[in-house]
């Protein structure tokens, strides 16, 4: 089979080595929904159906530019804000701990510094010792909750 070429749009029968079967249609590559890739050596029989058209045939193919723009901008802003949520120049034990803040309260980084509830600020060496800032309650929270989380971390390092 090796070399062999389906006609575009032929539709085919197709049973794989790993013991799959299905009908496909064969195309030009392109997107298309429910796309299924297979190498051809993954081909144990084929069965041809019939001839179809190209279904992926420029001239009959319509892009709804709207939509595509739209979703391209929800992919920026949504990279945008994942980015932003990635410290500069600070370690991995920082970053990780920005991480572990970030599931329960809402924090984003200020340079180096963590800054949490927009009032609570947590500075290298990001020990409880190093938040200020805040309401008292807020500051103690924070505190709480970065004691639990390099305890959790330190756990997790150790038990590695």
């Amino acid at each position: 089979m090796e070399g062999e070429e389906f006609a575009v749009g032929c539709f085919l029968f197709i049973k794989t080595t790993f013991g799959d079967e299905f009908e496909a249609q064969s195309s030009k590559s392109g997107p298309r929904k429910n796309i299924r890739l297979l190498k051809a050596n993954y081909i144990k029989e084929f069965t041809f159906l019939s001839q179809g058209e190209d279904p992926l045939e420029s001239r009959k193919c319509c892009l709804d530019f709207t939509t595509l723009r739209d979703k391209e901008e929800i992919a920026i802003r949504q990279a945008e804000a994942e980015a932003e949520r990635i410290g500069v120049g600070v370690t991995s034990e920082a970053q990780s701990i920005f991480d572990a803040l970030s599931k329960t309260l809402p924090v984003r980084w200020d340079k180096t510094v963590i800054v949490v509830m927009n009032e609570v600020r947590v500075s290298s060496p990001y020990l409880p010792e190093s938040v200020s800032g805040g309401t008292p309650a807020a500051n103690e929270r924070v505190r709480k909750v970065l004691e639990f989380e390099r305890k959790r971390l330190q756990t997790r390092g150790t038990s590695q």
